[in-house]
């Protein structure tokens, strides 16, 4: 029974995943129709400030969180379980509230430095709301991961998601027609209203599933010892995160400027930076749908499995886990390159987006392994390796950014290049490091060759029933859909036929054996 739960769990949670998957995209794509490339540019620019901010809090506390309390939960020590969600909480709830006091206090020096506007100052003032709740829905939705509790954190981001857009939308269609500003303010807006959402249920579900009085025992860790064992795991995940946010908010500014400098004028560099991040990389990272509840399933499992020394069961849920990431991303790419014409212009009405969609597409294996194998690492307590070779990676992107961008001869293809090599880098240093962690040997025929295969044959039998590609961006987006479902049942049939997809694949996704 406990099985099945869990089985249970874990499909609703990919299923959730896809749902809010949808309401994300659907709501980036009419924010992006309705702001224009010009003042999305400013909103990801005041996303990226806030996730600057954010990274003090979330990017290592809440794993640590989640692989301490399965750990606990294993050994059945409920007073440390209960320890460290209160202890972690509490945290990081004054480190948000002491983050919002700096940028509060330098909120016109940010509106001037980083938007070139004074007015910009009320958009940074709307950021400390966020700020504050998501350092805390983090941390209950960490112990809910711990618990293995995988259902009700999904349905608290499907209600996050759904409120945003339910509200945010409703709001530009009353106002409509709206001035970018304003627009810009009330996205921004939109993070805090379903944030506000997302922690109401996590606290409701909190209470109702796991409110009870628990006696302390002699091995209970006091606040001290928790605080300590939870910093002690999460400063290598914080300082990569703080590094990597950091570059990113970095290059929402050097982009920019370096693409003025080779030549752009303010609004052309803007809308640039614009359609990368808010209408190109929304789709590159789709895969994310699968590989974030994959990563969300192994830190927990892989941190009980290493108490209890089952690497032979460890490698095998490893090398599952890569194989479902390829099997997503690899027939995604293909996609994207087919259809960019025709994404580009039934999404955004944009066909200068087509361009950027054809060339970035070529990294969605990249980006996907990478998210894969930071749980991967952080889960075999190899977050110190993971660091080292986002810091490495970054820096390189960062470098080649400033050299390439500011280039006349290259201009935005000087982004492309630093992203592909960046990448590379990272993805090539987190195989090594997994290698030296444990020595165990992957299957590439079946892990790539495979998925590869299927989706030549997707792209020649959409070659085939179509006859010219070009006529693809004539269609309208429903007859769009249905030619990529059409495709995508092509591709499983290949994968059937070469054995590419396990008698228990979604079992083994679903259940990681429950060790």
């Amino acid at each position: 029974m406990k099985n099945r739960r869990f089985i249970y769990g874990s499909f609703i949670m990919i299923f959730m995943n896809i749902f809010t998957r949808f309401f994300g995209f659907t709501y980036e794509i009419l924010l992006s129709k309705i702001l224009g490339a010009e003042a999305m540019g400013v909103f990801q620019m005041a996303t990226s400030l806030l996730m600057f901010f954010l990274v003090f809090t979330i990017s290592g506390v809440p794993t640590s969180v989640t692989k301490f309390v399965a750990q606990e939960v294993s050994l059945n020590n409920k007073y440390n379980v209960e320890k460290i969600f209160k202890t972690s909480l509490t945290f990081n709830f004054f480190m948000s509230i002491f983050l919002s006091f700096i940028l509060f206090s330098f909120s016109e020096f940010i509106a001037i430095q980083v938007f070139k506007d004074k007015s910009m100052m009320i958009a940074v003032y709307l950021l400390i709301p966020p700020l504050i709740i998501i350092s805390c829905s983090n941390i209950i939705r960490s112990y809910f991961y711990g618990r293995k509790n995988m259902v009700t954190p999904s349905v608290s981001q499907t209600i996050e998601h759904f409120s945003r857009f339910i509200i945010v939308i409703g709001l530009f269609f009353i106002l409509r027609p709206i001035d970018p500003f304003y627009g810009t303010l009330i996205a921004i807006l939109g993070i805090s209203i379903g944030e506000f959402f997302d922690i109401l249920w996590s606290i409701f579900s909190k209470k109702r599933l796991y409110n009870y009085e628990i006696a302390k025992p002699d091995n209970a860790w006091n606040s001290f010892k928790t605080l300590s064992k939870l910093l002690t795991f999460s400063v290598p995940l914080t300082v990569s995160g703080i590094f990597s946010v950091s570059l990113n908010f970095l290059n929402s500014i050097l982009i920019p400027s370096r693409l003025i400098y080779a030549g752009y004028t303010s609004s052309m560099a803007m809308a640039s930076f614009g359609r990368i991040t808010g209408m190109v990389m929304p789709l590159i990272h789709l895969p994310f749908v699968v590989t974030s509840a994959l990563v969300v399933s192994l830190i927990p499992s892989l941190s009980e499995q290493i108490m209890k020394g089952q690497y032979e069961d460890i490698k095998k849920d490893i090398s599952l886990s890569i194989k479902a990431t390829l099997l997503i991303s690899i027939p995604l790419t293909i996609c994207l390159i087919i259809f960019h014409k025709a994404l580009a212009l039934n999404l955004y009405g944009d066909i200068l987006v087509g361009s950027y969609i054809k060339i970035l597409a070529l990294g969605t294996p990249l980006i996907a392994l990478q998210h894969l194998f930071l749980g991967v690492l952080t889960g075999i307590n190899k977050q110190t390796s993971s660091t080292i070779n986002r810091m490495i990676g970054m820096s390189i992107r960062v470098f080649l950014i400033y050299v390439l961008v500011g280039n006349p001869k290259y201009q935005i293809n000087g982004f492309f290049i630093s992203f592909f090599i960046s990448n590379l880098f990272i993805l090539l240093f987190d195989i090594i490091s997994l290698k030296q962690a444990f020595k165990f040997k992957m299957d590439y025929l079946d892990l790539i060759g495979k998925p590869i295969l299927a989706s030549l044959f997707m792209a020649m039998y959409i070659k085939i029933t179509t006859g010219n590609l070009e006529n693809l961006s004539l269609i309208s987006f429903p007859a769009l859909l249905f030619i990529i479902l059409i495709s995508l049942l092509s591709y499983i049939f290949i994968l059937i036929l070469t054995n590419a997809i396990p008698k228990d694949l979604f079992k083994r996704i679903f259940l990681f054996k429950n060790r």
